[in-house]
């Protein structure tokens, strides 16, 4: 599965860093080149992965930070804000672009995508075979069932057809 090869190698970059005495500079890099050969290996945009980088470098300037802070945690925080902000849509954004753009309403002045009740909506998963696509499709199907949806799954490839 692709999502548990990424979780690994998320994982095991950060436990490296942990099994370090001193987090400096190379610390970070290094960590930071393992993050990024994990999700270029799960089919990341190379440019959200550059953003990504650039981002935790930005936040954590680990020779700036004070003798008595947990570089660690900082920098553990600062990988899961940044992921997370990749997963929001937003992760080449930087904050005020951000703002701006909440104020316009969205992209290109549209709101974000929300499902309406009584309105039939199309979502398409795709993914390479093995990804995780059936296990994450009957998910995403039960979680709208228990908030009321009416969700249909219909099967579209060649291969399961």
């Amino acid at each position: 599965m692709v999502l548990n090869e990424l979780g690994r190698g998320i994982t095991s970059a950060l436990a490296a860093m942990a099994n370090t005495m001193v987090i400096d500079e190379a610390v970070l890099d290094d960590c930071l080149k393992e993050i990024c050969k994990a999700l270029l290996q799960s089919d990341v945009n190379v440019r959200l992965v550059a953003n990504l980088r650039a981002n935790i470098k930005k936040r954590v300037n680990v020779e700036e930070l004070a003798a008595g802070l947990n570089k660690r945690k900082i920098i553990e925080k600062a990988v899961f804000d940044e992921l997370c902000a990749m997963l929001d849509g937003d992760g080449d954004k930087d904050k005020d672009a951000k703002a701006k753009e909440a104020s316009k309403g969205g992209k290109d002045g549209a709101g974000s995508y929300g499902v309406k009740k009584g309105k039939p909506h199309v979502v398409m998963f795709v993914g390479l075979q093995g990804s995780g696509k059936t296990t994450t499709c009957t998910k995403y199907a039960y979680w709208h069932k228990k908030k009321g949806f009416k969700p249909a799954l219909v099967c579209a490839d060649t291969f399961r057809a």
